[in-house]
C-alpha cells in the first residue's frame, strides 16, 4: 500500500469517526469527551505518519537511483578488463591491431568513455580477480569515511559492494574512489530509511492502539462497564443471522430497577449510579461465557442468551431477580435494597429485530 493510499484510508476513517461522534446523543451511550480526545490524538498521529511516509518514499526513490548507479559502476569496472592500452601496473603499451580494434568498438558503443589507463595482457589477471570475495568484507575499505555496523552488513546490496571495494585488486582502478563515495551515500540513506521505518512502525502501533481503544469506548457503557445499546443491537442482529443460517434458538431477557426514581430522589444520583453499577457486577457473576449483557438505557438492562432452552432462560431470569434482591447496595454506611422486574422473549423464526424488541419490552411492562 502506498503512502498516499494509507493516508487516504486514515483520513477517511477519521472523517467517519467524526461523523459518528457528531451523531452520538448523550453520554449514556457514548463517552463524547473521551472519544473526542482520542480522535484528536489519532488525527495528529495520522498527519505525522503521512509526513513520515512521504519522506520515506523520497528516500526509497534515492536508494533505487543509487542502486542503479552502483550497478552501472560495477559494469564499468568489468569493462576495464579490455579497455585502453596503457597498463595501470607496469605502464607498458600494447599496439597490436586486435587490441586496438577492441578499443575502437568500445568507444563506439560508449561515447562517454574517456581514454585512461587500461591493462596489458600480463596484468589482466588482477582484473579477473575482481570477482573474488574479499577476505574481510566487513572491514572499512581504504578511503572510507564512515564506520560499518553489523546491521549495515545485513543489507545484501551493501555487503555485495563492500566485497568489491575491499578486494585488493580493485584499489588502483579509476572507479575505486567514485564507487566508495556511492557506497557511503547509499549506506547513509539506508540508515535514514531504517530510522524512518522504525518511527513509522511506532506511530502506526500507537495509531492502532488508539483506534482499538476508540472502538472499545464506542461499544461500552462507561457507567457500568457493560456493552451499550448500540453494541447490543449489533449482537442481536448477528445472532438472528446465525439462527437463520444454521438453526438454533436464543432469547432476550430485559429487566429494570423498580422505583429507581425514588432511589435518586431519596439518596441522590450518586446512589442511583452505584445501584446500577452494583447490579451490573452481580449480573456478570451469573452470566455464561456465551451470554452478552448491555445497559439498554437509564435503569434498563438487556441480556441475550444463545442456545438456551425455555426452562433454562426462565431459570436465568429468576436467578438474576433473586441475586439483585438478596444483595443490597452498600451506601455511606447503610444499605439500599433494590428489586427488579424482568421480561423474557424467545426469538421466532423469520421475526424482525424490531418485532423481537417490542415483544420483550411488552413482557417487561406486563411484569
Amino acid at each position: 500500500m502506498t503512502g498516499k493510499s494509507t493516508g487516504d484510508n486514515n483520513r477517511g476513517m477519521i472523517a467517519s469517526l467524526k461523523d459518528r461522534l457528531a451523531a452520538t446523543g448523550g453520554p449514556e451511550s457514548f463517552g463524547r469527551e473521551e472519544v473526542a480526545v482520542l480522535l484528536s490524538h489519532h488525527e495528529a498521529l495520522v498527519n505525522r505518519l503521512d509526513r513520515i511516509v512521504k519522506i520515506s518514499d523520497g528516500y526509497q526513490y534515492e536508494l533505487k537511483a543509487l542502486t542503479a548507479e552502483l550497478q552501472q559502476a560495477l559494469a564499468n569496472v568489468k569493462t576495464l578488463k579490455g579497455f585502453i592500452p596503457i597498463c595501470a601496473s607496469c605502464k607498458k603499451v600494447r599496439a597490436d591491431d586486435g587490441y586496438w580494434r577492441q578499443i575502437e568498438q568500445y568507444i563506439c558503443e560508449n561515447s562517454e568513455a574517456s581514454l585512461s589507463h587500461g591493462l596489458c595482457p600480463e596484468c589482466t589477471t588482477n582484473y579477473l580477480n575482481l570477482g573474488a570475495i574479499a577476505d574481510n568484507p566487513g572491514d572499512i575499505p581504504p578511503g572510507f569515511s564512515i564506520k560499518i555496523s553489523e546491521m549495515d552488513l545485513e543489507n545484501p546490496v551493501i555487503s555485495h559492494y563492500l566485497n568489491i571495494v575491499n578486494n585488493e585488486h580493485f584499489h588502483d582502478t579509476p572507479l575505486h574512489g567514485d564507487l566508495l563515495r556511492l557506497i557511503e551515500k547509499y549506506i547513509l540513506l539506508e540508515r535514514r530509511q531504517r530510522r524512518i521505518a522504525h518511527i513509522s512502525d511506532k506511530y502506526q502501533a500507537e495509531s492502532r492502539e488508539i483506534k482499538e481503544k476508540f472502538e472499545r469506548e464506542a461499544r461500552i457503557d462507561h457507567l457500568t462497564g457493560l456493552a451499550n445499546r448500540r453494541d447490543m443491537y449489533r449482537v442481536i442482529e448477528t445472532e438472528i443471522a446465525r439462527v437463520t443460517r444454521h438453526g438454533g434458538s436464543f432469547a432476550l431477557i430485559m429487566f429494570d430497577f423498580d422505583n429507581f426514581k425514588n432511589i435518586n430522589d431519596t439518596h441522590g444520583h450518586e446512589a442511583g449510579d452505584l445501584t446500577l453499577q452494583h447490579g451490573a457486577r452481580l449480573l456478570q457473576e451469573v452470566l455464561r461465557q456465551e451470554d452478552t449483557c448491555a445497559r439498554w438505557g437509564g435503569e434498563e438492562f438487556m441480556l441475550i442468551q444463545p442456545g438456551s432452552s425455555r426452562e433454562g432462560v426462565l431459570r436465568s431470569a429468576e436467578r438474576i431477580r433473586l441475586i439483585i434482591e438478596q444483595h443490597p447496595v452498600p451506601y455511606k454506611g447503610s444499605e439500599i435494597t433494590a428489586t427488579i422486574s424482568v421480561g423474557v422473549a424467545f426469538y421466532r423464526s423469520g421475526e424482525s429485530l424490531n418485532d423481537l424488541l417490542f415483544r420483550v419490552d411488552s413482557s417487561l411492562y406486563q411484569a
